[in-house]
Order: structure tokens, then C-alpha cells, then sequence
């Protein structure tokens, strides 16, 4: 065994001193290297699983805003629709109320304008009763020259108004 030692060039002393001192330094590294490194590196880990569950519940959380967004959203949509809907009817209200109100000024004037032509009628029929009696008085008094006093004139004439004016009705 020598032999081949030698021949490879093998200290046995040496040898073990190195296997030796591996052990120690595996011993040493293993206790403040690697388990230091594992721990830094399992807390890394941890914080990045952290890190991806918070992500996830912003998700979640963005989700659910995004849901009770639309669903608000729907909501304004529909009481926009509500109070169309109710501005319109007041709308049409109004409308109906402002053309009653046209209807029954129209029917007012229209009374009024009828009062009026009435009184205007029958104004010109006293002026007119006025001047044809005035007529018939002259017209009685060339042809009778004489022949009947004025309060006679007034009789005949009263009876010719009346007949008229009775017949023109």
C-alpha cells in the first residue's frame, strides 16, 4: 500500500489532516453559512408568498370594487331614469295644466268677445230703432200734414217699431 501511496504520491498524514480539516470547515459552514443562507433564504420565500397572497387580495379587493362600481353605476343609471321618467310626467302635467288654462282663456274671450258683439248689436239696433223712427215721423208728418197730433205720431210709430222689431227677431 505503500507502493501505490507512493507511486501516487499519497501522504496518509496529510490526508487526514485534510479530511480533517473538510470535516471542521463542513461543520463550520454548515452551522454559520448554510443555515443562515436557508433561513434568509426561507424567509425570502415567505415574504414572497406574502407578497403574491396580499397581490391576490388586491385582486380580490379591485374585483369587488370593480363589481360595486358597476352595480352603483346601475343604480345611478336607473334613478337617472326615475327622475326622466318624473320630469317628464311633471312635464306633460304642466303642459296639460298650461293648455287647460289657454282653453278656459279662450272660451273667457271668446264670451267676452260674444258679450261684446251682443252689446255693440244691440246699441246699433237702438240707433238704428232711433233713426228709422225718426224716419217714419218725418215721413208720417209730410203725409199727414196735420191730420194727427205728435202724441198720435209717437203711437203709430211705437206700433210700427214693435211689429218690426218683433218680426226681426
Amino acid at each position: 500500500m505503500e507502493a501505490i501511496t507512493n507511486t501516487l504520491g499519497l501522504n496518509w498524514q496529510g490526508l487526514l489532516w485534510h479530511i480533517a480539516n473538510f470535516a471542521v470547515l463542513l461543520i463550520l459552514l454548515q452551522r454559520f453559512l448554510f443555515k443562515p443562507v436557508v433561513g434568509m433564504l426561507d424567509a425570502r420565500a415567505q415574504r414572497v408568498r406574502d407578497s403574491m397572497e396580499q397581490a391576490e387580495q388586491a385582486r380580490r379587493a379591485a374585483e369587488q370594487a370593480e363589481a360595486d362600481r358597476q352595480t352603483l353605476l346601475a343604480e345611478t343609471r336607473r334613478e337617472a331614469e326615475q327622475i326622466r321618467a318624473r320630469a317628464d310626467e311633471q312635464a306633460k302635467r304642466i303642459l296639460a295644466a298650461a293648455e287647460a288654462r289657454a282653453q278656459e282663456r279662450q272660451r273667457h274671450i271668446e264670451q267676452q268677445a260674444e258679450e261684446s258683439a251682443r252689446q255693440i248689436e244691440e246699441r246699433v239696433m237702438a240707433q238704428v230703432r232711433a233713426q228709422l223712427a225718426d224716419l217714419v215721423v218725418t215721413a208720417v208728418d209730410r203725409v199727414t200734414r196735420g191730420v194727427l197730433d205728435a202724441n198720435a205720431q209717437r203711437g203709430l210709430v211705437q206700433q210700427f217699431l214693435t211689429t218690426t222689431t218683433d218680426r226681426a227677431r
